[in-house]
């Protein structure tokens, strides 16, 4: 029913869709890019992925630098006349010079080389301006930019640049809490993988492979744009919306440096040795627990799991500070009991100091944790694409 519906819009419909490219913008959920090749675009392919549901239409001049500005203006005369029988957005790649020329809706820059208020600037101020980002400081500086719209990736790698290291979903999160543009999750997205994508904050997604690479272009389009926009498994989603959070607040933790011990860290490892020197020293003076005095049998394992915690939280092991961190847990537990059965004033401050100190330093220890897990990042080697 979909695919009879956007093929059925009346002439007049389609005429007032057309005249506005930010509008059909809004509602775009599906980008393909097509290679621009000296043979001309597979007519029939772009044709049946337009019927499939695709809304935006970019034709791709990177790696076909032989082709002269007539082949490209003669393949975007076609994929123009195709978009305009689908009510599609058309864009051209990096050459905003022809934009004009090749009646397109706008351009679409991912190199640095070309400015793009130069662009915006020729172009003009009625068609779309996109850009291409690769990391949250990107995403933040095109928000102040005069941009319709960014692309965000690429989130898996990608063949079409093998150069270019993928950012994962962390980034597509961060995207769907930042950007105030519309953005195109892209980069490896394939129909497998886009309910991932779209569990991790993703409206729209651009795509190559993922129809140009398939027997049928129709049905490959209509699983993705029903895979971005309709959630078919519920827990499914609800599982990788969990993980792309938690990789994109990993992403915004610094590895620790060489030998560097966060006062938390520092501080949980002095409770440790404090309450094992406590313990001992509380024996050895004769205290009594209770109308006895300390079990040896409890109180050397005691002693033994202190040290072990202190030292493994010095040496900055994760599994040490996860234990305290369990056990800080337990403290605070049973001081929230002694709470409840307070009968004068000193017992009802004391057990509040100790769940408010404990809870602060706990909280503290999550992000310490965090750190002590967050693997080294390296910055990508060469000029990440689309």
């Amino acid at each position: 029913m979909r695919r009879q519906s956007r093929a059925r819009r009346t002439p007049d419909r389609l005429a007032g869709v057309l005249a506005d490219p930010r509008a059909r913008l809004a509602q775009a959920r599906l980008y393909y890019l097509v290679a621009a090749a000296h043979d001309g675009i597979d007519a029939a392919r772009v044709e049946a992925a337009l019927r499939g549901g695709v809304d935006m239409v970019e034709l791709l001049t990177d790696g076909a630098d032989e082709l002269d500005d007539t082949q490209i203006l003669a393949a975007a005369a076609h994929l123009r006349s195709l978009c305009d029988g689908h009510g599609a957005l058309f864009m051209l790649h990096n050459r905003p010079e022809l934009v004009g020329r090749a009646g397109a809706d706008g351009v679409h820059i991912d190199t640095p080389t070309i400015d793009l208020a130069q662009a915006r600037a020729t172009i003009g101020p009625d068609r779309l301006l996109g850009a291409s980002a690769h990391t949250p400081e990107e995403i933040l500086a095109a928000q102040s930019l005069p941009l319709d719209y960014i692309s965000v990736g690429p989130v898996h790698a990608t063949p079409i640049r093998p150069q270019a290291r993928p950012v994962g979903t962390s980034l597509v999160t961060f995207a769907s809490r930042n950007s105030k543009l519309p953005f195109f999750a892209v980069g490896g997205i394939e129909p497998h993988n886009t309910g991932a994508v779209a569990a991790a904050g993703a409206q729209r997604i651009a795509v190559l492979r993922a129809i140009a690479q398939t027997s049928d272009p129709a049905l490959a389009a209509s699983v993705l744009r029903a895979e971005i926009t309709t959630p078919a498994d519920f827990l499914e989603r609800y599982r990788a919306r969990t993980e792309a959070q938690n990789a994109a607040a990993r992403a915004q933790l610094e590895p620790l440096e060489p030998g560097e011990r966060p006062w938390p860290l520092r501080l949980a490892s002095a409770v440790a040795l404090l309450a094992a020197a406590v313990n001992v020293v509380a024996f050895l003076a004769g205290a009594k627990l209770q109308g006895g005095r300390l079990p040896v049998g409890e109180l050397v394992p005691f002693v033994f799991v202190m040290l072990a915690l202190a030292a493994g939280m010095w040496r900055r092991s994760a599994a040490a500070l996860l234990v305290f961190m369990a056990l800080l847990t337990l403290i605070i537990l049973l001081f929230a009991l002694f709470l409840i059965e307070a009968s004068n004033l000193l017992g009802v401050i004391v057990p509040l100091l100790f769940i408010g100190g404990g809870g602060f330093l706990f909280w503290k220890l999550v992000r310490v944790l965090g750190r002590i897990q967050a693997p080294a990042t390296e910055r990508p080697a060469g000029p990440p694409g689309r």
